[in-house]
């Protein structure tokens, strides 16, 4: 019996007692009734009654309106129902209340896909499986970005090739024409463009295509001169060079005109159309070699720096010049403005039948400057639509922010009618209820 004793209590001391689990903080009243609003709404979701559930879900945040959980499931909610810029909204206050909630990304790129924005979509599925790599909703969403993106890529350019061929269509129809009826039709859009200030990119953009036939001669007559001056540059030798560089430059500026001649060239009408090529701006050729192309730049600056011009719209015209230099500057860009005037140079060719060469100049002179231009009016699309989605999403966050500030209002002077006691004692009189009916 002694050593039974003995063994229970070496088997109680080697035993360690349980130790009771902490309690839990009281709830204060406030989130007693987030919680609630919480679940009523969960189980409206559940149910599909997505506007209920929405309701309580503005409810409970109206409590705490930095809970990112809440905020998450009002942007599922928000979705579910159809609106999709609110879905949004609460999926980037989500994010900005607790970033390392990987599902507040989930819910950002649920919102981008449902308006569209592919790109954006899969960047925050990124996100999300740089976190959890194995997150199965994340591949999924990722892979139907990438499909649905396609999908709208092929759509756009089928859109692009119709709107080319009315357009090409419509441009044979009008070359059918008389020779009167085209000269009328130039008259016209000159007198609309000097009665209207700016009427519009598509405006802008017909006056530019009428006036392109008017300055093909003479930038060809400009090409002619500059590789003439390109032929004789070659026979001389590196120290000849630097001794006739300044020659070269006077050259260059007695071929240019003056001043005044240069800032008419650039600042013409529809300048914005025009100037998008940066070799025309320089008035060179394509093909000009770079030490040509620099001592053009030196000549315009001569003209038309705004320290040396006193015009003032010399100013605006060194802008294009600058501007030019600088694209071309870049290898890469150089690059690619070239192969866009090789393609309008071959598209010319193809278009003309004939065997005149000014008139096949004319032709190819007016391609590449449709193909700059097109590129010029996608690129102004683009950020059409884009700051029309922004100022879009920016219209229903203000209406959001609105409606929170109205709710905060309606709630201080719910307290300072001391109606919130009377409600918490209401809500305490309805648990005290409650807890005694469990107990029985």
């Amino acid at each position: 019996a002694a050593t039974t004793a003995t063994s229970g209590a070496a088997s109680a001391a080697t035993t360690p007692a349980v130790e009771d689990k902490p309690a839990e903080p009281e709830k204060e009243e406030w989130e007693i009734q987030r919680d609630s609003h919480k679940h009523s709404a969960d189980d409206a979701f559940r149910s599909r009654d997505y506007a209920t559930a929405i309701a309580h879900y503005t409810n409970a945040l109206s409590l705490d309106p930095t809970h990112h959980i809440l905020l998450s499931n009002r942007s599922a909610a928000y979705l579910a129902n159809g609106e999709r810029s609110k879905a949004l909204s609460d999926a980037r206050e989500c994010i900005k209340a607790n970033d390392a909630f990987t599902k507040g990304y989930s819910r950002l790129a649920a919102a981008m896909m449902s308006l569209g924005r592919w790109g954006e979509a899969k960047n925050a599925y990124g996100t999300v499986l740089k976190r959890e790599p194995e997150n199965a909703v994340a591949k999924k969403g990722m892979e139907d970005c990438r499909t649905r993106e396609v999908a709208a890529n092929r759509a756009e350019m089928d859109r692009m090739k119709k709107q080319k061929e009315e357009k090409e269509a419509a441009e044979a129809a009008s070359v059918a024409k008389a020779k009167q009826e085209e000269e009328e039709a130039k008259k016209k859009a000159e007198e609309a463009a000097s009665a209207v200030g700016d009427g519009g990119d598509g405006d802008l953009l017909d006056d530019f295509f009428a006036h392109v036939e008017e300055a093909a001669p003479a930038k060809k007559k400009q090409q002619d001169q500059d590789n003439d001056g390109k032929s004789s540059d070659g026979a001389m030798d590196d120290a000849e060079k630097e001794e006739e560089a300044p020659k070269k430059i006077q050259i260059h500026l007695s071929d240019l005109g003056s001043s005044t001649d240069q800032i008419e060239r650039l600042l013409a009408p529809n300048h914005e159309w025009k100037n998008l090529n940066p070799y025309a701006v320089l008035a060179c050729p394509h093909d000009v070699p770079a030490e040509l192309l620099s001592r053009r730049y030196k000549a315009l600056s001569l003209l038309l720096h705004p320290d040396k011009c006193p015009d003032a719209r010399a100013k605006d015209a060194f802008e294009y010049v600058r501007r030019a230099m600088n694209t071309l500057t870049d290898e890469a860009k150089a690059k690619h403005t070239r192969d866009l005037i090789d393609q309008g140079m071959k598209q010319g060719k193809r278009e003309y039948a004939g065997s005149d060469p000014t008139e096949l100049a004319k032709v190819q002179e007016r391609a590449v400057m449709k193909i700059f231009a097109e590129i010029e009016r996608s690129r102004r699309e683009v950020e059409r639509r884009k700051r029309a989605q922004e100022q879009r999403e920016r219209d229903q966050e203000d209406e959001e922010m609105h409606k929170l500030k109205a709710e905060a209002k309606f709630n201080k002077s719910w307290k300072e009618e001391d109606r919130v006691e009377k409600r918490i004692g209401n809500w305490r009189d309805f648990q005290g209820g409650g807890n005694k009916k469990r107990k029985m």
